[in-house]
């Protein structure tokens, strides 16, 4: 089951550009609002029409601005569950699941018999004459995974799910869509502005910004190794500054005060270094690489982790001067690893490890 999308679309504030196949998996698409990632949707279900490019599934031309190929949505065999669920207010969950099977051209009894599967299998029987309002979040979306699935699309597309639950109900819906999910065999685009989400569900990511593609490939390798400005902030670093390559393999980064050695490339051009904050950890016995003497500005104490904020000790030459004004660093400590919240501690030495420290770019290499 593939999908192969190439399109281009003019949004008011800018040009949505967009490029990827999926063939078989979960496919994240992560990105703050307002980016593209609604309306790449949108394109491929037909609700939305690009001005150029070309949008194929399976083998099936949805949409091919060279030969004017347009397939209406009826026709693209698409599950769309959009963030609300979009579930019909007037009628009962048995009505909303029957009526997207009215048209098949299949009796009546061929439809009961599908929709009292489809209850069965989403434990629904309790709600089949309860209207969408009667109903809480999670099982309203029982409700409109059940009413899409019923329909046998061959490519799922699932838009900001989880938005309006909160977070203790989120956890649970979302255990709950996986397994719905686990017997699809087609491809299912999952969007999100919430990068955990995504870690936890989707094999590939695509990254966008401002309609254009930051970065795309592997899930966990886009986390280990962003590779832009834009992937690395939209999957949560937050330390993050310029810097310029002095000798092989390291980077000198005068925000920080810093020359870091790295095992990542370092390409031409204006770069930036990044190390997440739980990567920066304690010295081990008979290191020196990467390891320096902090100052440290503030210790917040958190239920379940430990935020400090880091400056280079006053006993190291700045690689400027004096007067170079030197910002923090971010340090993420699990509660588990330090319970006890000490104020009293004003200076670490601490390692940042060159396995850890990233090399970005403005935009994709």
């Amino acid at each position: 089951m593939s999908l192969e999308v190439d399109i281009v679309k003019k949004l008011s504030n800018y040009t949505l550009r967009v490029s990827f196949n999926a063939s078989s998996e979960r496919l994240g698409l992560l990105g703050a609002s307002g980016c593209g990632k609604s309306i790449t949707l949108k394109c491929i279900a037909g609700i939305v029409q690009p001005d150029s490019g070309r949008i194929v599934s399976n083998g099936r031309v949805f949409f091919d601005s060279v030969v004017k190929i347009n397939l209406p949505p009826q026709e693209r065999h698409i599950g769309l569950l959009f963030q609300q669920y979009a579930l019909f207010p007037t009628m009962t969950v048995r009505e909303n699941m029957e009526i997207v099977l009215k048209n098949k051209g299949i009796t009546r009894h061929e439809r009961n018999e599908q929709v009292d599967k489809m209850i069965e299998r989403f434990r629904l029987s309790e709600f089949v004459n309860l209207r969408p309002y009667q109903l809480s979040g999670g099982q309203q979306q029982r409700a409109a995974m059940s009413r899409m699935l019923i329909s046998s699309p061959e490519l799922i597309m699932l838009d900001e799910p989880f938005s309006a639950l909160d977070s203790f109900l989120r956890y649970a819906v979302e255990a709950e869509l996986m397994e719905m999910l686990e017997t699809f065999a087609g491809t299912i685009l999952f969007v999100s502005h919430n990068r955990d989400e995504i870690y936890r569900i989707c094999e590939r990511m695509l990254i966008l910004q401002d309609g254009k593609t930051a970065a795309f490939g592997t899930t966990k390798e886009l986390f280990r190794n962003p590779g832009t400005l834009a992937a690395a902030r939209l999957t949560g670093v937050k330390n993050i500054a310029k810097a310029v390559a002095t000798n092989e393999g390291k980077v000198k980064v005068a925000d920080w005060g810093l020359e870091l050695q790295t095992d990542k490339e370092i390409p031409n051009g204006e770069i930036y270094a990044a190390i997440r904050a739980h990567h920066i950890r304690e010295v081990l016995p008979n290191e020196t690489v990467n390891c320096f003497d902090f100052d440290i500005v503030r210790k917040q104490s958190e239920p379940f982790r430990i935020q400090e904020l880091l400056t280079l000790s006053t006993k190291h030459d700045h690689l400027e001067n004096n007067n170079t004004k030197i910002k923090p660093l971010v340090r993420l400590i699990s509660g588990a690893q330090d319970p006890i919240f000490k104020p009293q501690d004003k200076t670490t030495k601490l390692c940042l490890p060159p396995n850890n420290i990233m090399i970005l770019t403005e935009s994709p290499l």
